[in-house]
């Protein structure tokens, strides 16, 4: 008789022995290997080797940096023969082969060289695959057994509908049915990790203390194989490597059953062990009734985390709601009431909350800015972000006179927030409703428009500002002055409406805008709600996929106070002039 073993090379566990009980041995760097290598050389599940008889045979399993025997990538199941030198990442192992000296050693002299004969004595004493939940009948054995099992965990667990419910209800009716059992545990999968996560446990002894100590082999071939195990004596059971196990040295009796969809995923496992100091090991009957159970029980968890998850959506809804609440606080609740102006604007968040944001600032002197930012992302994280950004905007809008400086701080502010590479576009326009005057600064936002009378229409975009927010510190932008004559509106929007779609996935436009800003009607009632209109023919009912705001200024057309022509002008970089804000 022959044994395997893996020897590591040169390194920190250099001459450790792995010896090659399991009939597949997975190695990788994930903490459910067999044979865990944590280091980043090494793939989540790297390579396996697998015992076919008296031969031993290895496989990649399309690890990142491949698997080397002797040097040569390994491809598709290649043999191992002694002293084969085997790379995974940045380690060495070496394949050992040794020939057993005496076929019943005396269990205190035996060495790694050799696999206990008595090994094979202690196998699995029963194995079963679960039945399914749509199967017609169940186990034929000790029926009535099953039966008075099924009913007494049916009626505990029938009324609950949380896990927090379903879980301990379910152990105290296994410790009811079977009295051998010390301990039991449920452990389901979590969906985002993979992992077997412990749900629940019950203890016969309260006197046994400490965190629970499992077999991690154990679980992971009943989730992987979907078979019911029984074991009574896994310290030696040879299906399973020791090495790898947290195990309790006192457990002798172990029954291991998946709980499984109707559809066959696994939802977890429940097992039931009992130790040396027990009242008895567990029979192979013992196994098809906790199989039954467990097919039962598979209904009333994948319920109970159906509606737990029901009650966590629920949770989270109303923390939107609130969120959303929070955030309508910080925008304005009407538009400002400006002499000789009309102010039209819109706003609707594609969630509960958004990353768009507009708002009136009022300043000294009876100015007012406008400003509107559309923060990248979207969801909490960019509502988050639109929260800190407001609070920046109106406090140095206060505090600089000059609107370019006040864009610079901002910016400024921006970068240093450290916001995971977050940034947002921005435009500001203050408004001198004395001089009939705007400054307009535009970060990397879409152009404004700006409407005369007549109807003609010009654009100011980023190229005559500067790049958005959050992207270079330090930024020079520059602002353009534009003297407002009676009956021009200037238009302020997010890409929620330049960039809705219709059912074909076909974008909305800015050459659609500007024809709808550009028709005859130009105050901004008139031109904000015709914008609208058109958008929503657009997306003819389709769902909203970003936020949309909208806003529009405009200075009335009877106006006479005054009065003068339509111009646009660039101003200096803040750098070649004073910081006074210009008259």
């Amino acid at each position: 008789m022959s044994a395997f073993r893996l020897e590591f090379g040169a390194g920190p566990r250099s001459g450790e022995r792995i010896p090659l009980l399991a009939d597949r041995t997975v190695v990788g760097r994930h903490p459910s290997c067999d044979l865990v290598i944590p280091d980043s050389s090494v793939s989540r599940h790297h390579a396996a080797v697998i015992r076919e008889g008296g031969r031993v045979l290895i496989e990649d399993l399309r690890s990142r940096n491949g698997t080397l025997v002797n040097d040569r990538r390994v491809v598709g199941l290649r043999p191992l023969n002694d002293r084969d030198e085997i790379t995974i990442g940045e380690h060495r192992l070496r394949f050992r082969v040794a020939a057993s000296p005496n076929p019943e050693p005396d269990s205190s002299t035996r060495d790694d060289d050799y696999l206990d004969s008595h090994a094979g004595s202690s196998l699995i004493v029963s194995q079963m695959e679960l039945p399914r939940n749509t199967d017609d009948a169940l186990p034929e054995a000790n029926a009535a057994e099953q039966l008075r099992a099924l009913f007494g965990i049916n009626r505990a667990i029938g009324a609950s509908l949380s896990l927090e419910e379903v879980v301990p209800r379910l152990l105290e009716g296994l410790f009811e049915i079977f009295p051998q059992a010390d301990r039991g545990f449920v452990l389901l999968v979590d969906p985002d990790s993979g992992r077997l996560l412990l749900r629940g446990k019950k203890l016969r002894r309260q006197s046994q203390g400490g965190p629970p100590r499992l077999s991690v082999s154990v679980l992971d071939t009943v989730v992987k194989t979907r078979r019911a195990i029984l074991s009574n004596d896994l310290q030696s059971d040879a299906r399973f490597d020791a090495s790898q196990s947290i195990m309790s040295g006192s457990m002798r009796s172990v029954l291991c059953v998946p709980i499984c969809r109707a559809d066959g995923t696994v939802l977890g496992v429940v097992q039931l062990d009992a130790t040396a100091r027990g009242r008895g090991e567990f029979r192979a009957r013992d196994l098809e009734v906790l199989a039954g159970i467990a097919g039962a029980a598979a209904q009333a968890v994948e319920q109970a985390l159906a509606h737990d998850e029901r009650i966590l959506q629920a949770k989270l809804n109303r923390d939107l709601e609130l969120a959303g609440d929070v955030q309508k606080a910080l925008l304005p609740s009407k538009p400002p009431e400006i002499p000789g102006y009309e102010v039209f604007d819109f706003y609707e968040p594609a969630r509960h909350v958004g990353g768009d944001y507009f708002n009136y600032v009022p300043l000294p002197d009876g100015r007012i800015a406008v400003v509107m930012a559309d923060v990248s992302g979207k969801g909490v994280p960019a509502a988050m972000v639109m929260a800190v950004l407001s609070g920046d905007v109106k406090y140095c809008l206060a505090a600089e006179p000059d609107l370019v400086c006040a864009v610079t701080r901002i910016n400024d502010s921006v970068c240093r927030s450290g916001w995971d590479e977050r940034f947002a576009t921005f435009v500001a326009a203050v408004l001198d409703p004395r001089t009939h005057r705007v400054t307009l600064v535009n970060a990397g936002h879409l152009p404004a428009y700006v409407r005369d009378a007549a109807g003609a229409v010009t654009a100011v975009g980023p190229e005559q500002g500067g790049l958005p927010l959050g992207m270079a510190a330090e930024w020079e932008y520059r602002a353009t002055e534009i003297a407002i004559e009676p009956g021009t509106t200037l238009v302020f929007f997010t890409d929620g409406i330049s960039e809705a779609m219709d059912v074909e996935d076909r974008l909305y436009g800015l050459e659609r805008i500007e024809a709808q800003v550009g028709k005859p009607g130009g105050s901004p009632a008139e031109v904000g709600r015709r914008i609208l209109a058109d958008v929503e023919r657009h997306t003819a009912g389709q769902a909203r996929s970003d936020d949309m705001c909208l806003v529009c200024v405009g200075r009335g057309a009877d106006d006479a106070s005054g009065a003068s022509s339509l111009s646009l002008r660039p101003s200096e970089p803040a750098s070649r002039r004073s910081s006074r804000q210009p008259d």
